[in-house]
């Protein structure tokens, strides 16, 4: 019995269960429902592994794009990106197969409602550019990033999945530097999204939308705390004020460096469980406390012993006062009794420190120490307020070399990016000479009278052999060549030429070579929408006719009654003299072509054919000059999924 299947308005595949078998492949559960189509994790029965099966009706009018998309996605090699395994169809379904990601979860779903880390927002989305920008090397743009597009696998790894195919399904069709701004923004939207828990965009996700201010997403750092400087920047330029990187390598570039290693076990820290620094100073008139916000401070042995730096607890105890300062930042409340006398019950516990923000942190601290030893002297304590002073001093001293070590590692990482082809490929090592050995004294001796005679000899006889080779050359110049003909002689010579008579068609080429086409893009006007399969323009001059141009899909020969006709327009890069026009055309099509100073479908007409496939020939009656050249097609030919639509191999203009 024939498996039915039928669709929904959002084209999306219905009647298939688990235990349908497509092709080699038997399907297990339904993962997911976008627009276009379904995505199904699998078994490929005759390699025996899991894959990822992205199904679609084949009758759909985006299928054959989001296929396209697929075979030119399966070209790129980066670790970021899901890699395609197959393309193919059966019956009444299309699909696509992919790498399947056994225990990986949504980037969405890591975020939850508390979002994440700032140091693992900053390396997944660094990840997440750095595998887009190797496909826009190569052409290809995502357009369609989302939260659940970005997979993180169960040791951490980031994959983005659905490269120009989700794009493809969804009917978007954004090229050039526009796409490469689209893709930038949405991979700075990832990392407001990973900082806030919310998404800025207009795109559905599971996430909350954003908060806005004055009609314009909040920045992260008025929402959540611990938000770098650098990452909030670029929020509020490319999401406020559309600033902002330009490509996803221009992201890259700016947050780098990111560490290759996922922050095991790090929480983002609310503003209600901040910690706080305790100053506590006790006399026999009784006990006085201060509570003043602090932010963890490195601990210098810990930085010599190991790269890592962490923070600890301070304390001062001379018999009549007690200080006690615990790591964190933020604000809290006042300690109690016990643990000012004796610290908190987790003040041993080191916390690490984020080396990137380590200026910040330490010039937190140092205003924290400044103001624990203002209360301490104000309170009588001046023994602990010269010690914290002394620590303040020392603090600020820290902050402005760690400011200065951050400033000049961005800077060389910068300087990195900008010598390498592009971000996914392997970092180039200068290869260093072996030294030279040590040459012996008398070697850096002024040469003698007898060894400069020798090195002039050897001069003079380079020079003349030089001369010799130089004047035989020249009294070759011009042999086995007729001199007299070509610098113009008494002679004549009838040159015998022939005229062709003008026609609208002709079987053979157009004489001459063809003019250079510099650009080419679909001719769709009013009522049209302006384009027509632009991506694909580039092949009627790629000089093969395998490759052609086509039209969408129509309902009938004559556009559905929606439209008079498309066409697709050539520039020639300056007004030329125009003496034919010769067409490939793959399929019978009624077919005018104009040539003028822009694309227009009334200027003068070259020629024009009906019904006729292969190598057409047009030449006009009379002389014509233009620097655009436009096909403009009258009539559609059935195609193969039952649509309507013209096509254009080869363009060559004489």
């Amino acid at each position: 019995m024939a498996r039915q299947t039928s669709t929904d308005e959002r084209h999306s595949v219905h009647g298939l269960n688990p235990g349908t078998e497509l092709g080699r492949y038997t399907l297990d559960s339904r993962i997911e429902q976008i627009p276009g189509g379904e995505r199904w994790a699998a078994r490929d029965t005759t390699l025996d592994r899991d894959v990822t099966l992205l199904l679609m009706p084949a009758d759909a009018a985006t299928t054959a794009a989001a296929l396209d998309a697929a075979r030119r996605a399966a070209g790129i090699e980066a670790a970021q990106l899901v890699r395609i395994l197959d393309v193919g169809a059966e019956g009444e379904i299309s699909w696509i197969a992919e790498d399947a990601l056994d225990g990986a979860r949504t980037y969405a779903s890591a975020i939850g409602s508390d979002g994440l880390p700032a140091e693992e927002v900053r390396r997944i989305t660094g990840e997440v550019a750095t595998g887009v920008e190797a496909a826009r090397a190569r052409g290809l743009h995502h357009l369609a990033l989302t939260p659940e597009t970005v997979q993180l696998t169960s040791d951490g790894r980031v994959k983005v999945r659905g490269l120009a195919t989700t794009a493809a399904l969804a009917g978007v069709e954004t090229e050039g530097a526009e796409a490469d701004h689209d893709d930038a923004r949405a991979i700075v939207a990832l990392a407001y999204a990973g900082l806030t828990g919310s998404w800025p965009l207009p795109d559905t996700t599971t996430l909350p939308a954003a908060p806005t201010t004055a009609g314009r997403p909040t920045p992260p750092s008025h929402l959540a705390v611990g938000v770098p400087g650098d990452l909030d920047t670029i929020c509020r330029e490319t999401l406020s004020e559309g600033t902002g990187p330009d490509s996803p390598g221009d992201y890259a570039a700016q947050i780098a460096p990111w560490s290759r290693i996922p922050l095991a076990g790090a929480v983002r820290t609310s503003p209600a469980d901040a910690p706080t620094e305790v100053v506590s100073t006790s006399d026999g008139d009784g006990d006085e406390t201060t509570v003043v916000p602090v932010t963890p401070a490195p601990n210098p042995a810990a930085a010599q012993a190991d790269a890592d730096e962490v923070t600890r607890p301070i304390r001062h105890d001379d018999g009549r006062h007690s200080v006690v300062i615990t790591p964190g930042g933020g604000s809290g409340a006042a300690a109690s009794p016990d643990e000012t006398q004796h610290g908190r019950p987790d003040d041993s516990q080191q916390q690490p420190e984020d080396d990137s923000h380590h200026g910040r942190t330490a010039a937190t601290a140092a205003a924290a120490a400044a103001a624990a030893a203002a209360g301490a002297v104000g309170s009588g304590s001046k023994v602990i307020g010269d010690r914290l002073g002394k620590a303040a001093r020392s603090a600020s001293g820290r902050s402005k070399d760690a400011i200065h070590d951050v400033r000049a590692r961005r800077d060389a990482i910068r300087a990195d990016q900008r010598t390498r082809t592009s971000l996914g490929s392997a970092p180039v090592t200068v290869e260093l000479e072996s030294p030279a050995p040590l040459l012996p004294a008398e070697a850096g001796a002024p040469p003698s009278r007898s060894q400069s005679n020798v090195v002039l000899m050897i001069m003079a006889g380079f020079v003349a052999l030089a001369c010799l080779l130089g004047g035989i050359g020249v009294s070759r110049i011009g042999s086995g060549t007729d001199l007299g003909r070509i610098l113009g002689g008494d002679e004549t010579t009838a040159v015998q030429t022939t005229e062709t008579s003008p026609g609208s068609d002709g079987g053979s080429g157009g004489d001459g070579e063809p003019l250079g086409v510099i650009n080419a893009a679909g001719f769709d006007p009013p009522p049209g929408d302006g384009a027509e399969h632009n991506a694909e323009v580039p092949r009627v001059y790629d000089g093969n006719a395998s490759t052609a141009w086509t039209t969408e899909g129509y309902n009938s020969e004559s556009f559905g009654g929606v439209k008079q006709g498309v066409g697709i327009t050539v520039d020639l890069g300056q007004t030329q003299k125009i003496s034919s026009v010769t067409l490939d055309l793959p399929t019978t099509a009624q077919a005018t072509v104009y040539a003028g100073d822009q694309a227009t479908n009334s200027g003068t007409e070259i020629g024009k054919t009906e019904g006729k496939t292969g190598q057409v020939v047009l030449k006009p009656s009379s002389e014509v000059t233009g620097q655009y050249v436009t096909v403009w097609f009258t009539s559609l030919a059935p195609s193969d999924d039952g649509r309507y639509r013209a096509a254009l191999g080869e363009i060559a203009v004489r």
